[in-house]
């Protein structure tokens, strides 16, 4: 909801300045945005469309922010037809831009998603250049991220700032088993990277078609 609101500001913000075209590029880009979010028959998406919509995300926030982020995605197109998660890669990028490019004195930087098959698996990697972690943050979200499926009878709690990419581990988890989700690296004032695992499961006719 937040999100939400932000990008209608800045949407009002642009028609009270008169910059009509701009204002069909948002609505025209928050519109695809929530189809994407909003559709809910499935559970699964395909790698391509959950690449379009973090994409979209990205866009509007460049938007908000003057283009402060540049965001490259680095996918072979045979991965694209395989299944995730609907929006795996969108908190974990959000994460990056607010917590990580956001936090730099010059609110400047970049994030790279790059992605392979391996083995019986898909590995993505998303990296940012942005302020990196705290070491003693790095070892609260660690242990949230390990701990997060082992007693699927106890809530954890998960890290402030960090609810988006705890969620997502914790759906990975109860999808796939403890094999999969996320990790993460990071060096103070270098950036962050965060590793996801799925296996790789090629689409099926009965996906949702967006």
């Amino acid at each position: 909801p937040i999100f939400l609101y932000n990008t209608l500001d800045m949407i009002n913000w642009l028609s009270q300045t008169g910059q009509s075209e701009k204002v069909t590029e948002a609505v025209q880009i928050l519109s695809r945005f929530y189809k994407l979010t909003l559709s809910r028959r499935e559970l699964m998406n395909s790698i391509e469309k959950d690449l379009e919509h973090v994409s979209l995300y990205v866009r509007l926030q460049n938007m908000r922010y003057d283009n402060c982020v540049a965001f490259v995605v680095d996918v072979p197109e045979e991965i694209c037809e395989y299944t995730i998660p609907k929006l795996t890669f969108q908190p974990i990028v959000e994460n990056a831009f607010l917590h990580g490019i956001m936090m730099k004195e010059e609110k400047k930087g970049s994030i790279l998603l790059t992605g392979w098959p391996d083995g019986d698996d898909i590995v993505f990697i998303i990296s940012d250049d942005g302020a990196g972690i705290p070491p003693e943050t790095l070892d609260t979200l660690m242990h949230d991220m390990v701990h997060a499926h082992m007693d699927a009878g106890v809530k954890q709690q998960a890290s402030p700032g960090h609810i988006g990419i705890y969620n997502t581990n914790l759906r990975l988890k109860s999808l796939y088993g403890e094999m999969y989700g996320l990790s993460f690296t990071s060096t103070l004032g270098k950036g962050t990277e965060v590793t996801v695992r799925i296996p790789a499961r090629h689409i099926t006719d009965s996906l949702e078609q967006v």
